[in-house]
Parts: C-alpha cells; structure tokens; sequence
C-alpha cells in the first residue's frame, strides 16, 4: 500500500515532459529572453478581454471622454491633478562643474522657453498617462540661430487616433499607427521621434491601465442616480395645488340662461389663473366661497364638501433621500480612486483641517511620483535625440530637477529653522533658504551682500555681542588702543634707558 501512494507521488511531481525543459535547463541564456509579455498582440492591435463594448478598442477612449465632460468629480479631480503637476518648476542640472557643462545646460533650458508650446503645457499633457494609460507625443526639431538644433513644438497625439502597436518579440514599442482623424489615413510614428508615458503598473500592454478604467462603473452608476434624481423631483407630485369647483352647475346656469358665458368664465378665472401661476409669491392669495353641497332630498342635508376648495397633494417621501445618498457614496468612491478626496471635505460638516491637511500632502507625494516619472522619460525622450541631432559630447549631457509638490506651512518651516538656530546652527544671510522662505512668501529675493557686509552680518550671529556699527566698533576699540599705547611705552623706554 505505501509503494502504491509512492508511485502516485511521484507521477504527481511530473508533471511536465522532459522534452518540454530542454536538453539542459540549468543553462539558460542569460543574454536573452526567455520568456514572453502577458499581452496578446496581433497585427498590431492589442488584445482586450474587455465585456463591455463601450470599452473595447478606441470607443472606451470616447467613453472617457464622455466621463470626463460630464461627470462633475472627476472633470475636477483630473484638472486638479494637471494644475499642480504644471506648477512644478523645472530646471536643468549641468552635468559637471565645467563651463562647457553650464553653456549647453542653458541652451537646453533656453530651448526649453521656445517651443510653441509651453513646457507647463508639455508637462500636463504627459502627465496625464495616470489617468488614460498611456500618453503619446511628437517632437519636430528646428534649427536654432545659432546653428545648434532644438525642438520648435512638442505636440499630442490623441489616444482615440492611436490604432495599431509596433512591439518587438519582447514587448518594447518601436512605434505607433495613427489613424488620421480628418483623412482617416494611417500615419506611423517612431518610437524614437515621441515622448511615451504608459502606466504598466497593473499590465504590461502597451495601452497601460489608468485611472479612468477604475472610476467609470462608478461614473456610470452616478450618472444613472443623477437622473433618477431628476426624475424623481419632476415627478413628484406633492405639494402640487388641486381645486374643486361647481364647474357642472355653472354650465347648467348657463344653458337655463340664469348665467351668461361671461359671468361663468369671471366665476372661474380666479381658480384658472391660480391654477397656471401657482409658484409662492407674496402677491399670490385667493378667497373662496365656503358655501358647501346640499342634497337634493325633503330633508336638504348639508354636505361636509365646499363648493368652492383648493388644497395640495400630499404623498409618502420616497426614495429620494435614499438616492441622494448612493450620489455621495459614489462620488467619494470616485475621490478616493483618484486621490482628491480632500476636495469632499466639509461638505457634509464633516472632517477636519488636520485631516484636509493630511490628505493633502498624501496627495502631494502622488504628484511628486507622476512627476519623477516624467523626469526620467522626458531625460531619455527629450535630451538623448536633442543630443544625438546636435552630435553634443554625452558626458555634458545634463539632467532634469523638479521642484516638490507639497504643502508648505511658512510658520512651521521658519519655527523649524528658529529651533536649528538655539541648537547652535543659525542660518546664515547667504543661505539659500531665506530666498526660499522670501519666495513663498512671495516677495523679492533678498538684496546681494558684498563680502564685507556678509562677513559682518556672519560676526553679528556667530557672536551676538560683537559690534556691528562703526561706532560700536570705534567704542570697543578705544580701550584696546589705550593698553596697546601704554604696553608701547613701557617697551621704549625699556629700549632706550
């Protein structure tokens, strides 16, 4: 029994053919690839197992756009989101300490300033991979006065119009086929002439999976809820006004000729016109008659019922409260995917500043992620081929630095700075973070010193005590003058007696 549940094991374990491994699996090429991305593509189009058809191919893209147009939370999420990834300030870092380094790190800056885009706007557009999945767009060079060639726009190239995919074995994008949306021609764009975002965080296909995928079934419920909503408040037929009148009576009197035609309608318009102009207004009031119904019998039994009412329809509440709040759990659901759920806070007198503050700089730190990755990408799309057109030496090729996003209490940073200086670090006049503090303040730089002046104002804190007028000087001065005459006297005369 126990050699049959042996050879059991043993067949279990083997699971794969030897042939399968190869004729030696321990030697695998470590120069090459073995294995194969987890996107199916063919032809070009990548493979979506996508159910819903709003989303399949170039039509979730509409879908996306739709979303974004009308859907309140996200249209500004999204644009919160690309403002304060457009504030970052970008500067350019010369590779070395040379001078050669610091001149072509200029140009690019300054071919930075030039393009008929602005940089702010490159930047945006780029960023917005996070929440399309992938971001395209295309560079055209130009030739500068000075002989050296630059960039004159950097341009978009719409997701929707991206059609097919140029991948190697290994799932690197050569390039991209647009679709032309005025001639519907198909255009082919190298890899090498773009800047290309893509979020493959979740997937490796070429399209990425951004943002929008994770908000849309949320959109979509919100939509819907927002028309019930409506919908509901048209329908709603209470507080709506309903009158009664002895209308039959009146066309009776008419006919037997005790009314005429005119003093039916005058009988009537009152109740007519309250009944077209309901809405409250201070001028809106009516007088009724009370008189009420009598029977027809000997006994003339008065009715409860006046000839003559108005009264408002009145009905059970609904759902209406329950709908408005499925639209407040949908549209924090939206806020947290897209990480402005700080933009929700006080709305329902609800939260906190410390809470809004925090929620803040977490989004903040997002911001700065986006931001690192457009650093690296643009340092390979943006100055290997200005590089590689301008036949530059690489080793001055320089880098990209972005200014952190994050929120800056001035009062927390200058306590911060007071601490540092009573632990015996104190900031000195030529530190770059008083231009700093001045900045975000938002003031002038603070005036340039001349050596003199530094090295005084350096005396001034490193000794608190130290004269720093001339007269002070002067002052302190004169008792040192005094002992060094009387100690130049005593070695005078000591020289000649």
């Amino acid at each position: 029994m126990s050699n049959k549940r042996n050879r059991n094991r043993v067949q279990k374990a083997q699971v794969l053919d030897p042939s399968v491994r190869g004729d030696n699996p321990a030697k695998a090429a470590p120069f090459q690839s073995v294995g194969a991305p987890g996107t199916a593509v063919y032809g070009g189009y990548v493979l979506q197992k996508e159910k819903d058809q709003s989303l399949q191919g170039s039509e979730r893209y509409r879908t996306y756009s739709e979303m974004l147009a009308n859907v309140s939370i996200v249209a500004a999420g999204v644009r919160y989101f690309a403002n304060l990834v457009a504030k970052a300030e970008w500067t350019v870092e010369p590779a070395d300490e040379s001078a050669a380094a610091q001149e072509v790190a200029d140009k690019v800056k300054d071919m930075m300033d030039n393009m008929t885009t602005p940089w702010h706007r490159v930047v945006r557009r780029g960023a917005m991979y996070c929440m399309w999945g992938f971001s395209v767009q295309e560079w055209t060079a130009k030739k500068n006065d000075d002989g050296s060639i630059g960039f004159m726009d950097i341009e978009p190239r719409a997701q929707m119009t991206i059609e097919r995919w140029d991948l190697d074995t290994s799932g690197t994008v050569l390039g991209f086929v647009q679709t032309n949306p005025q001639t519907h021609e198909e255009v082919y764009l190298p890899r090498g002439k773009c800047l290309y975002l893509v979020d493959d965080t979740l997937n490796d296909s070429p399209e990425g999976l951004g943002l929008f995928r994770h908000v849309i079934k949320a959109a979509k419920k919100l939509q819907r809820y927002e028309l019930l909503e409506a919908w509901g408040f048209e329908t709603d037929l209470r507080g709506i006004p309903v009158a009664r009148g002895p209308f039959t009576q009146l066309e009776q009197m008419v006919t037997a000729g005790q009314l005429t035609e005119a003093q039916a309608n005058a009988l009537k318009a009152p109740m007519l016109e309250f009944i077209s102009s309901h809405n409250k207004t201070p001028e809106m009031g009516m007088l009724l008659d009370s008189m009420t119904y009598q029977t027809s019998d000997e006994r003339a039994t008065p009715s409860p019922v006046r000839q003559w009412d108005v009264e408002l329809l009145q009905g059970s509440p609904g759902t209406a409260a329950e709908v408005a709040a499925a639209i407040e759990r949908l549209n924090r659901e939206i806020a947290r995917v897209l990480g402005v759920e700080q933009l929700l806070l006080g709305g329902d007198s609800a939260g906190s500043y410390a809470l809004s503050k925090d929620k803040s700089q977490q989004f903040g730190l997002i911001v700065d992620s986006c931001l690192k990755e457009l650093k690296e990408t643009y340092e390979k799309d943006f100055l290997k081929p200005l590089w590689a057109l301008n036949g530059w030496d690489e080793d001055l090729m320089p880098t990209f630095s972005i200014e952190k996003i994050q929120y800056r209490d001035i009062t927390e940073v200058t306590d911060a700075l007071e601490s540092l200086a009573r632990a015996g670090a104190p900031l000195m006049p030529d530190d770059p973070a008083i231009n700093a503090l001045r900045t975000i303040l938002g003031v002038p730089d603070a005036p340039e010193m001349d050596d003199m002046d530094l090295a005084l104002a350096q005396q001034a804190l490193l000794s608190p005590d130290a004269p720093t007028t001339p007269e002070e000087e002067e002052a302190a001065m004169a008792p040192k003058e005094k002992e060094a005459t009387k100690l130049l006297s005593r070695l005078m005369k000591r020289l000649f007696n």
